[in-house]
């Protein structure tokens, strides 16, 4: 296919979209106050946008014209010109309010296409699909998914916060220990202890690809968490490249992976193994997703660490709506490290749910317990460590305040651990307040 019929396929699907987007969200939008914008949509379907900026200008501030009707009609009018910014900015003011409307998020979604954001374009495309389009428009929504995943060259993310921490050594809260029937003193290194730090996050990948079936995709992430003690620094970084197989709405890809680790800003441990990940929208409220990861550590100072572990994650997410959805998983963690008292195992079970809401809030909702078990005993507790952690997550974003496309999240964790041995017990809170890229 030359370029020129490319472009032409690709604008005749978006009019498919837009003609078959659903008759009764159209109606909520348009045909409240159709006679006061019947020139304007006209001057739009005909693309006479001098007259249609025209018309825009004449219909903005009048109190028996629906604003939000002409918002959709300033974005339809924008994205006609290739005024991307300005058609992105209108259909997210609606969505902001009204983040229900599948209409309006299609547009939203194609828009962004055009841009060229990839990433934004391809979430909400894939989040209209749980709004019960018709078979033709379902259809048109994952050719421009497809076409997403075909043209796919790079991306970048990244986040930057503030976060209070309530324990940042992860220390108990137990004032004394006690070893071999004898009572001991905690020092203060020894016990839990807050502080204040600084997170960047950091995640990109590259892309080549080969067929309409493979692709070769390189990867790489790294978060840092600083605060004023640098004995307490954390950084992790993560390096990856492999191939990727493409299937009908979905893919499956294994990767050479490699990960190195610093604390107190010396070298903690590296890794080197595999990554295997995928999904599958099998139904189009429905994907399921999937990775394992196996790797081998190797701690320079701490050689009885040094070991395979294996993690593995399956998870099943709902899309409820578009402006929302549900994701359960399991995982299972298994370390095993040289020194046998170091080996340990653990299987958790999650739950999350994400909503858009109006005047432009986004809340997501987490929960996760997990049970540690360790194959030896602790000899300086003369038994067996079986630890029960409980996490839950709260996370705000405010959508509408955008500042060079990043916008405000605020979120709270807390960790509650439970151990057999009080001495490893220990609670945590975390507070980030950071900014992340608009989708």
């Amino acid at each position: 296919m030359t370029p020129s019929r490319s472009r032409a396929w690709l604008r005749a699907l978006m009019l498919l979209v837009a003609f078959h987007a659903g008759a009764s969200v159209a109606d909520d939008i348009v045909q409240r106050t159709r006679g006061a914008t019947a020139t304007l949509q006209r001057a739009i379907a005909e693309g006479q946008w001098e007259d249609a900026e025209k018309e825009l200008a004449l219909l903005t501030g009048r109190i028996d014209v629906d604003p939000t009707e002409v918002l959709f009609l300033t974005g339809l009018a924008a994205l006609g010109q290739k005024q991307y910014d300005r058609a992105a900015d209108a259909f997210r003011r609606i969505l902001d309010q009204r983040p229900d409307l599948a209409r309006v998020r299609l547009e939203l979604a194609r828009t962004l296409f055009e841009k060229g954001d990839d990433a934004g374009a391809r979430y909400h495309f894939e989040r209209t699909l749980s709004a019960g389009l018709p078979p033709v428009v379902e259809s048109n929504v994952r050719r421009f998914i497809e076409a997403i995943r075909q043209r796919r060259n790079w991306s970048l993310e990244v986040g930057l916060g503030i976060v209070p921490d309530s324990n940042i050594n992860t220390g108990t809260n137990q004032p004394t220990v006690t070893i071999a029937g004898l009572p001991f003193a905690l020092s203060t290194d020894a016990r839990e202890k807050s502080g204040v730090g600084v997170q960047l996050s950091a995640s990109g990948t590259k892309t080549v690809v080969l067929t309409p079936e493979w692709q070769i995709r390189a990867f790489a992430s790294v978060l840092r968490r600083d605060f004023a003690e640098s004995r307490y620094d954390d950084m992790t970084a993560r390096v990856g490249l492999g191939p990727r197989y493409l299937f009908p709405r979905g893919e499956v890809g294994v990767a050479y992976l490699h990960s190195e680790r610093q604390f107190g800003n010396d070298s903690l441990n590296r890794a080197d193994g595999v990554r295997v990940d995928g999904y599958w929208q099998f139904a189009p409220r429905l994907v399921a997703e999937a990775t394992l990861e196996r790797q081998r550590f190797d701690y320079p100072t701490l050689r009885g660490r040094n070991g395979d572990v294996l993690w593995t994650f399956n998870g099943l997410r709902y899309l409820i709506g578009p402006d929302q959805s549900v994701l359960v998983g399991v995982d299972y963690y298994n370390d095993h490290a040289e020194d046998p008292v170091l080996r340990n195992r653990s299987v958790g079970a999650m739950l999350g749910h994400y909503r858009d809401w109006p005047y432009g809030l986004t809340t997501a909702l987490t929960g996760r317990i997990a049970r540690t078990e360790y194959d030896a005993v602790q000899p300086l507790f003369g038994d067996y460590r079986d630890d029960r952690l409980t996490t839950w997550s709260v996370a705000l974003t405010k959508r509408d305040w955008s500042l060079f496309e990043f916008v405000p999240t605020l979120s709270f964790t807390a960790y509650d651990n439970q151990s057999s041995i009080d001495f490893y017990s220990f609670r945590r809170t975390q507070v980030l307040f950071g900014f992340n890229r608009r989708l």
